[in-house]
């Protein structure tokens, strides 16, 4: 028996060599996801690093590597739903492109690039082709109970099970959205840069400055992805996205200044009507140079809740590079998509921000479309200030309960947009025959007297339940106020 299992693998290799040795054969397992693009094939020839770049955007024939697949995509350029984009692999690796845009890893997509492969890649012993490439190769470090959804860009949930052991949330367990790779920025040569498009005026601000010529504030604010409970969504109707469970959300007392005394400090006046909109661009950046920026309406700004902050510290210390080191805007109230990381201008201006995510994602689309491509993202309105919810974060799913006990405790959070104020959270453990008051605990805002101020941080709450006679559905109810 012990000769067994090496014949079996032996066996098994064998006839996988057999298999990927036919290009159809090749092509249609990756479309079913059973093989995965570039893997060596020995029915097609071996090219070298240098033949690849022989090949690139001004070659009569265009060529790119994936993994170990050389593709010759001359013809598909003009059908690429990116554009001219994949010119910027050409004559090169388009992994780094692929971990900037997971959204290419699926079996339709390998399928499409198999048809294109011609050959092998030979890479040269001491090549740094890939690792040159890498635009997520100096990421941070970040703590191991995070829940991961992706490494590249790097997106990762705050464990459940510690998500409201305590209101303010510790930086390191602080969930990550990242979009891009995170940039390397030095903050003592840090400038802001601050525009105002309808009169042309440019001025620019270093951090420095804005520690010292301000007065400082801290405000407990709550983040949370708009794409947060989107895997239980997913259960009904497949959607696209990261599938984040309830903990794509956190919160943390973040200290800064005021954005509208900086801008009344350059004498910029938000109550000019043509000014309509405040743009905020991160330096973070894709393999072509495409910035991530969003936008939110001036009057977030300017009226007289208008919290929206430059932050340099999180929870009274440098903010991570994950959250935005060394600089960035806190948009209190509304989708953290806005709440722009690494920013390096704000733009005040009659529009919105053009960036991707302003113009074609964030949006909530009209059910009946089921394919994100055939959406007309135009008609749409920006997402900004969000809905009024609640999470069960403990017990977690699938925990065991002694019946023999009398009661449990069950703990979660609320949260509601704009700034209202959570009222009350209700429990039940019986299907909504019955429901148990929660005890609420809230963030303090030593920063609001002696002015009344709106709520910006969730409501963590707990709630002692009867043990049920049997199986039951767990759920809460909440009511708010301004």
């Amino acid at each position: 028996m012990k000769f067994l299992f090496p014949l079996f693998m032996l066996f098994f290799f064998k006839a996988y060599e057999m298999f990927v040795d036919d290009r159809t054969a090749y092509c249609e397992a990756a479309k079913e996801n059973k093989v995965p693009a570039g893997l060596f094939r020995k029915d097609l020839p071996t090219f070298t690093e240098a033949q690849l770049k022989e090949h690139g955007k001004t070659a009569s024939r265009i060529w790119v590597a994936y993994k170990e697949g050389v593709y010759d995509i001359t013809d598909f350029v003009k059908a690429h739903p990116g554009g001219d984009k994949i010119l910027m692999g050409a004559g090169s690796t388009i992994e780094a492109f692929w971990q900037v845009y997971p959204v290419h890893h699926k079996p339709e997509t390998f399928a499409i690039l198999e048809k294109h492969r011609i050959g092998n890649l030979k890479l040269d012993p001491e090549s740094k082709l890939r690792d040159v490439n890498d635009p997520f190769a100096h990421e941070p470090k970040r703590h191991p109970l995070l829940n991961v959804l992706s490494q590249k860009p790097f997106n990762a949930e705050t464990p459940k099970e510690l998500s409201v052991a305590n209101v303010i949330t510790p930086n390191e367990l602080h969930f990550v959205r990242n979009h891009l790779p995170v940039p390397q920025i030095d903050a003592s040569t840090f400038e802001l840069e601050i525009e105002n498009k309808l009169t042309n005026q440019k001025f620019k601000i270093k951090l420095s400055e804005l520690k010292e010529k301000f007065e400082q504030h801290t405000i407990p604010v709550t983040l949370q992805c708009s794409g947060n409970k989107r895997k239980f969504m997913n259960e009904y109707e497949p959607v696209q996205g990261l599938m984040w469970d309830v903990n794509g959300i956190s919160t943390a007392n973040w200290t800064g200044v005021w954005l509208r005394d900086v801008l009344a400090h350059f004498q910029i006046d938000l109550k000019d009507a043509k000014i309509a909109h405040v743009q905020f661009d991160g330096l973070d950046t894709d393999p072509t140079g495409s910035k991530y920026g969003a936008s939110v309406p001036k009057e977030k700004v300017m009226n007289e809740f208008g919290d929206v902050l430059l932050a340099f510290k999180m929870n009274h210390a440098d903010i991570p590079a994950d959250h935005g080191y060394p600089l960035r805007v806190i948009v209190p109230g509304v989708t953290g998509a806005r709440s722009v990381k690494w920013l390096r201008k704000i733009t005040l201006s009659n529009v919105e921000s053009d960036s991707h995510w302003q113009q074609n994602d964030y949006k909530l689309l009209a059910p009946s479309i089921k394919n994100i491509k055939e959406a007309n993202f135009g008609e749409y309105k920006a997402i900004q200030e969000t809905a009024v919810q609640s999470a069960i974060c403990e017990p977690v799913a699938g925990a065991q309960l002694d019946r023999e006990d009398s009661s449990f405790t069950v703990k979660g959070y609320a949260f509601s947009g704009g700034g209202n104020a959570i009222r009350n959270v209700y429990v039940s453990v019986d299907d909504g025959k019955n429901w148990h008051l929660a005890e609420l605990k809230r963030a303090t805002n030593s920063d609001a007297a002696p002015r009344d101020y709106r709520e910006w941080a969730w409501t963590v709450w707990e709630c002692d339940v009867p043990m049920p006679s049997d199986a039951a559905v767990c759920g809460s109810w909440i009511t708010t106020s301004r």
